[in-house]
């Protein structure tokens, strides 16, 4: 599969935009820029005139400035415990939805905005604690804080819904009037172009400036964004032979049984998508376009969605991991919620892990997403969870469970891009808290993900036999530079897992512990030395650099395999992390027969979750990799 980007469009579609909105505009590029490519959707969008640019989280906000956009930044998503001096350090302004946000990113200096909640019941400041929160505000201000902006979000239930929003949003503006003048700002794409009462200092324009019309797939032909001036951005092909396409749900493709697809001028329909296979009738065979320019006489993007029975965002932000990486600079897990895509050591997906993003009382009657779909019936409190469909949990996961402090609770209202609620009633709950979906309660997840979503490892390994196999799994894709750090107790299994490493690579010599000679070299048939060590005694003191290079290695080009590897982390830029434990109390540590559990994860750069992946797929017989049936 092919995802090619027109920067162009991009850039035309603003200034479009901009144009017929008559205010500034924030580009938001949030996703990986809806799937386009972060880097390459800010610089168009940029070159159409936004004045600013918006992303859900601190953590792709600091990529974006890493990779050269200097360009004022909003973001707005924050997971518990983010640092606002790297916000503040950065010039990137920050909108906060608590009090607790308001006071950490006040006394870190960063420049903020108010979110407040107008009726859409996700993140931002509740109506019951809005006063208080701007009274607050109002003497932050005094002392010398930077309050930026007021800011909200139309939940698009319906034009009275809309305006009773914009009413909302002006009666807390005017609670802040004694703030400094406050960039104000409510509109998303569909809210800037239907409703100019809601447009304010400056609107948020994001599935419009790729071209796409904001208010659903319509009719499925890509007619009404054409009729607003829009081109669209993604063009998305695949290669067929006798109707069959080797690309699926993995890659980010929604099952649309019946979308049209154009091979070699001639149309067809997908009659199945599996996680690596897409099967079209009648059986063509050549390049097939399955959606790109409608005014070329190509299939679009909304017809794919309507098949598939979701709205185009889904469909286009799916393609953030398959489209091209452009982007430079990964993306800080710290600076990010918790999002953690778990694979089985066989690849297969067990569960989305997140976090709760914040917890808020809430009045009877309050409709909690896109639509309000979902009225709350009782006052209650309701859980923010920072996952969404960029993330892997699709739209149709609504009333899907959502395991929160042992208790499953369903999504309510419509799943977003980059978020889901819960309505949680009475339960304890606060930001940080872990949250799960399992693969059994939410089967649309796959090993599709979008680019912010670490890719994890975990499983048990039987005994050394297999702890051995898992090395070699390892070590095939292990190259010059590459650092594996071993974490584990004594007789976890370590030095096997490194055994299997170095079987992979055709290391010389037997490799054993390097307990007594605190580092081994190996040659290797693969090229890069393989070099075997013991950093244990680091532990002592893991910022002694001294400690470290008393060990003279070469981290650059040789792979480094490390047990006891932790302290060695401070010392790398990416690595890849193999905790291991044990399966079962009680157990001898020297029997290497016993089970142990070993949970695989990459860090910095140099370990996108692809990379990760691929070690689970390396064990995988080649039937299962190429998704027959």
């Amino acid at each position: 599969m092919r995802v090619d980007v027109d920067a162009a469009a991009i850039t035309a579609n603003v200034r479009a935009l901009i144009a017929r909105v008559g205010v500034p505009v924030c580009g938001v590029v949030k996703a990986a820029g809806y799937g386009h490519g972060a880097l390459v959707s800010a610089t168009a969008m940029l070159d159409g005139g936004a004045a600013m640019l918006g992303v859900a989280d601190l953590g792709e906000a600091v990529a974006l400035r890493r990779a050269g956009i200097d360009a004022p930044l909003l973001t707005w998503l924050h997971g518990p415990g983010v640092d606002f001096s790297v916000a503040a350090a950065l010039d990137i302004d920050v909108a906060v939805s608590s009090m607790a946000q308001l006071e950490a990113a006040a006394a870190a200096g960063a420049a903020v905005h108010l979110k407040v909640d107008t009726g859409l019941g996700r993140n931002g400041i509740a109506r019951g604690d809005r006063s208080a929160a701007i009274r607050r505000a109002i003497e932050l201000a005094r002392g010398g804080a930077r309050i930026r902006g007021a800011m909200s979000h139309l939940a698009g239930t319906s034009r009275a819904h809309d305006l009773a929003q914009v009413e909302d949003f002006t009666a807390a503006i005017a609670e802040a009037a004694a703030l400094p003048p406050l960039l104000r700002h409510l509109a998303n794409s569909q809210g800037a172009l239907a409703l100019p009462e809601a447009r304010f200092d400056m609107v948020r324009i994001g599935m419009a400036a790729y071209g796409v019309d904001p208010d659903g797939p319509a009719s499925g032909d890509g007619s009404r964004a054409a009729t607003l001036g829009l081109v669209p951005a993604m063009r998305v092909t695949a290669d067929f032979a006798d109707g069959v396409g080797r690309i699926g749900l993995d890659d980010g493709l929604l099952p649309a049984i019946g979308a049209p697809v154009l091979v070699g001028g001639e149309r067809a329909r997908v009659v199945a998508v599996d996680p690596h296979r897409i099967r079209i009738e009648p059986a063509l065979s050549g390049s097939g376009v399955l959606w790109g320019d409608p005014a070329a006489g190509e299939p679009s993007a909304d017809a794919w969605a309507r098949a598939a029975g979701t709205i185009t965002y889904e469909t286009v932000t799916r393609m953030a991991a398959a489209a091209p990486s452009d982007d430079g600079e990964p993306i800080d897990p710290a600076l990010a919620p918790r999002r953690v895509l778990e694979l089985g050591l066989d690849g297969e997906p067990r569960r989305l892990l997140g976090e709760v993003l914040g917890v808020k009382r809430v009045e009877a009657g309050l409709g909690v997403s896109y639509g309000g779909e979902y009225v709350t019936e009782r006052p209650t409190a309701l859980a923010l969870v920072g996952l969404g469909y960029a993330d892997g949990v699709t739209r149709t996961a609504s009333g899907r469970p959502v395991v929160l402090g042992g208790v499953a609770r369903p999504i309510r209202g419509r799943v977003a891009m980059d978020q889901v609620v819960l309505d949680i009633g009475d339960l304890p709950a606060a930001p940080g808290d872990r949250v799960e979906l399992t693969h059994a309660s939410s089967p649309e997840l796959t090993g599709m993900i979008g680019t912010r979503v670490d890719v994890q490892l975990a499983g048990p390994v039987p005994d050394a036999d297999a702890m051995e196999a898992l090395g070699e799994r390892i070590g095939a894709q292990l190259r010059a530079g590459d650092a594996v750090l071993l974490i584990g107790p004594l007789g976890a299994g370590k030095t096997t897992l490194t055994r299997g490493v170095g079987r992979a690579l055709g290391a010389r010599g037997t490799v054993q512990s390097p307990t007594f000679v605190l580092a081994r070299t190996h040659r290797t048939a693969a090229g890069p030395d393989l070099q075997h060590v013991d950093a244990y005694r680091l532990t002592a003191d893991a910022d002694d650099e001294a400690e470290l290079d008393d060990l003279d290695l070469d981290l650059e080009r040789a792979i480094t395999v490390a047990e006891w590897g932790a302290p060695l982390e401070h010392a790398l830029e990416s690595w890849l992390r193999v905790e291991i434990g044990r399966d079962s109390a009680g157990v001898d540590s020297d029997d290497e027969e016993s089970p142990r559990t070993v949970r695989i994860s990459g860090h910095g750069g140099a370990w996108p979750g692809a990379r990760v992946r691929a070690i689970a797929a390396a064990g995988l017989p080649a039937r299962g990799r190429e998704g027959d049936a």
